[in-house]
């Protein structure tokens, strides 16, 4: 199945012009503060948002936890052309790039709709295949494919749900003769008689698509590639407690749900807590932060309080609390990863982790960088990670070097604030098979190499 590959920003917040970074299993983003990293992650979650769910969410939130990109002025880029510039910013996922046959482009411009962002177009990009556009107007929706339009006075999420329907329809529809009547008569009681106009209009679009399209598809929604289900964890993770009340806790980046998600295994499941339980205390002890981990219930019935008590190396169990600030902060997000893999939910999730070295010593940040390896290699989920640990991008490039992963599996995304300090730059850095960093712009290292020549006394 084809992937997603590229991400492409305009006028998005520091992005002004055209910026595209690649994205692949195993997608690290790096840079100064400040430069965008967290914008571009948020993207991702958006365009989730408005295509995941049956129909299309076409006032999508961008200030979904942990991400608060602000209202439609704090987001289109400030410093764009005053009529147009402002007007509208563009989000773009694509299989590829420009220089590629059989490519498949989702583009979605959104405008301002009362200070909150709006899809404004859609544009579904089959290449050489064509591709059909939906246009938001005052009198209802304008749908476009090549050399031809056609305008109806239904409102983008709804007319893009009945072109979804129809496209299965017309694929496999049990009549070879007749496809497009079949579409009506199948969906004759599903619209009243006003806008059959509708669906044969729609149906002649889609059937132009179909010819010449060399792939046969289940609707609109398959033609596309996969939009992995977004898990985002927060930078910040939840404080820990010496004691919990086992209450229903809403999941949430900064992992207040937790502590329950961790009681409810060790008492709902014995088999799965031990796997997880053996997964959890391999971790802990590859990062030097824990031997051992156990639920402490203060009576036997459901409802009563519990602790979170972990064995640092050979010791005795002592509550979160007292085992350093380290442990409490990586373990919402060590058991949000574990947990989805393990549970059957492996292989269709995309962790969206913001700074997982936080608290975090360089051993542990390692060790991070190794769970996120192998967690691709073995469940198959993928990562987009903003950091500032070398360490976790070293483990990374030695995972690739070791052939645990493989270096068509990374991308490293590296934001660079261009001179005029108003806008950002996005290069895309390849690593080898040996691990190594190619194509990194001058700019990448020479922090690094600074401080490195004033260390060893080359510079002041």
């Amino acid at each position: 199945m084809n992937e997603f590959s590229e991400l492409t920003l305009e006028n998005f917040r520091c992005f002004c012009d055209e910026q595209s970074g690649r994205m692949r299993p195993i997608t690290l983003l790096v840079g100064e503060n400040g430069t965008g990293k967290s914008s571009f992650m948020a993207s991702y979650l958006v365009m989730n948002q408005c295509f995941k769910g049956p129909l299309i969410n076409d006032k999508p939130d961008f200030n979904l936890e942990p991400f608060a990109l602000g209202s439609f002025d704090d987001i289109a880029h400030s410093f764009g052309d005053i009529d147009e510039g402002l007007s509208k910013f563009r989000i773009e996922l694509s299989t590829g790039n420009s220089e590629k046959e059989n490519i498949y482009m989702l583009n979605v411009t959104f405008r301002q709709n009362y200070k909150s962002p709006q899809i404004h177009k859609i544009l579904h990009d089959f290449g050489s295949d064509g591709y059909i556009e939906f246009e938001r107007i005052s009198s209802g929706t304008k749908i476009s494919i090549p050399r031809r339009s056609v305008t109806f006075d239904w409102p983008l999420p709804g007319i893009h749900r009945v072109i979804d329907f129809s496209v299965g329809e017309i694929l496999f529809g049990r009549s070879s003769k007749d496809r497009s009547g079949k579409v009506i008569e199948r969906f004759a009681s599903h619209i009243v008689d006003d806008n059959k106009e509708l669906l044969v209009e729609t149906t002649k679009i889609l059937t132009h698509l179909v010819q010449v399209s060399d792939q046969r598809r289940h609707n609109l929604a398959s033609l596309m590639p996969r939009l992995w289900e977004a898990v985002a964890i927060a930078p910040v993770r939840s404080k820990p407690k010496r004691t919990y009340d086992p209450i229903g806790e809403s999941p949430s980046p900064e992992g207040d749900h937790i502590p329950m998600v961790l009681m409810q295994l060790s008492k709902t499941n014995k088999t799965y807590w031990e796997e997880f339980r053996k997964r959890l205390i391999a971790f802990g002890m590859s990062a030097e932060l824990f031997s051992d981990i156990k639920i402490k219930d203060y009576a036997d019935e459901g409802s009563s309080p519990f602790q979170i008590q972990f064995k640092v190396r050979s010791g005795k169990f002592i509550n979160v609390m007292d085992v350093g600030y380290g442990v409490s902060q990586c373990l919402p997000m060590v058991t949000n990863i574990l947990n989805r893999n393990i549970n059957g939910k492996s292989g269709n999730t995309l962790f969206l982790l913001q700074q997982p070295e936080v608290r975090l010593h360089p051993k542990a940040q390692a060790e991070i960088g190794n769970l996120i390896c192998t967690t691709y290699a073995e469940f198959g989920n993928r990562f987009m990670v903003e950091t500032h640990s070398d360490f976790i991008l070293d483990r990374v490039r030695v995972m690739v070097r070791r052939g645990i992963i493989k270096e068509s599996d990374v991308s490293v995304i590296y934001f660079e604030r261009k001179p005029d300090g108003n806008s950002v730059e996005i290069f895309n850095i390849d690593v080898d098979s040996d691990g190594n960093i190619l194509n990194a712009p001058d700019s990448y290292r020479d922090f690094f190499v600074a401080e490195t020549d004033t260390v060893l006394g080359f510079r002041d």
